[in-house]
């Protein structure tokens, strides 16, 4: 008997792959978790139904949060990585050799575990003696530790269940409150084809408390609608113009997405969607 597993992205839309074995399933005290093994993306983390990574398609994810905020940066030392318990921002994180310390505040502790087990992968920057995993709530670790760090990389899940506060107009506040001056701070901005409203709206209330806020996207087949979205914000730093490019030749030696031509047009925004933020921005 074939078995598929099935997400449900629109009332009108849904996405199912081919699955070889159940490898892992357990509700933690947060959320449905669970990992298949799939004959097109290998293992597939999977969290209340929604698909968080998977061992083919992780490093675009996984570079496009990291790398753009770390190499816009001055010498970044301190970088917070908030949710991200697969490990996959961290290991592209620790690329960086300015990098001091990353602290990874996830809230799931069976998160980390289960990725520690099934996605060797993602975790192997975790054991890195830079690293600090903090479990509990990103939102209340950043409360205690304000001016801390250079760049905080929000890798949170969807705004639904435990993952709401994490687009919160007290949220944003609250993380500029624990930058450096001159930091950087990136959210995940959901699918540009599916949830495009979702991006404009966390884009809005980003600039109610940066100056400088910068959309970018790449191409992800086992997200809502294929290709994700990515905002970057800061009140000093000009993305478009701030890189490292001695950094850059270091990093671009490791990926396998990102790259110093995907740099030179990465805020490029798609007609149509540059047309949707502009009349939203005049209303």
């Amino acid at each position: 008997m074939d078995l598929w597993f099935s997400e449900t992205h629109e009332t009108d839309l849904r996405m199912s792959c081919r699955v070889k074995q159940v490898l892992y399933h357990k509700k933690s005290k947060y959320q449905d978790v669970l990992v298949l093994d799939t004959l097109r993306f290998g293992r597939m983390l999977v969290l209340d139904g929604c698909v968080m990574t998977t061992e083919r398609d992780e490093f675009v994810y996984h570079e496009l949060i990291a790398h753009p905020a770390l190499l816009a940066c001055d010498n970044p030392k301190d970088v917070c990585v908030v949710g991200g318990g697969d490990g996959g921002t961290v290991r592209e994180v620790l690329k960086h050799p300015s990098v001091e310390r990353v602290v990874l505040a996830e809230i799931d502790q069976d998160v980390i575990d289960v990725c520690r087990e099934f996605f060797p992968g993602h975790t192997t920057g975790l054991n890195d003696p830079r690293v600090e995993i903090q479990v509990g709530d990103g939102f209340e670790y950043l409360k205690q530790h304000p001016g801390d760090f250079d760049v905080i990389l929000s890798d949170s899940t969807d705004p639904i269940g435990p993952g709401v506060v994490l687009f919160s107009a007290k949220y944003f506040d609250l993380a500029k409150s624990a930058m450096k001056q001159g930091g950087c701070f990136v959210t995940q901005a959901e699918g540009m084809w599916c949830r495009s409203h979702s991006a404009v709206s966390i884009r809005n209330e980003l600039l109610n408390h940066f100056t400088n806020c910068e959309w970018y996207g790449a191409p992800i087949p086992t997200y809502p609608g294929g290709y994700w979205s990515f905002l970057i914000a800061s009140d000093i730093i000009d993305f478009r113009e701030s890189l490292d490019r001695n950094r850059q030749k270091l990093i671009e030696k490791t990926t396998k997405y990102y790259s110093a031509k995907l740099q030179a047009g990465l805020f490029s925004m798609p007609r149509f969607l540059l047309l949707e933020f502009e009349n939203d921005l005049s209303h």
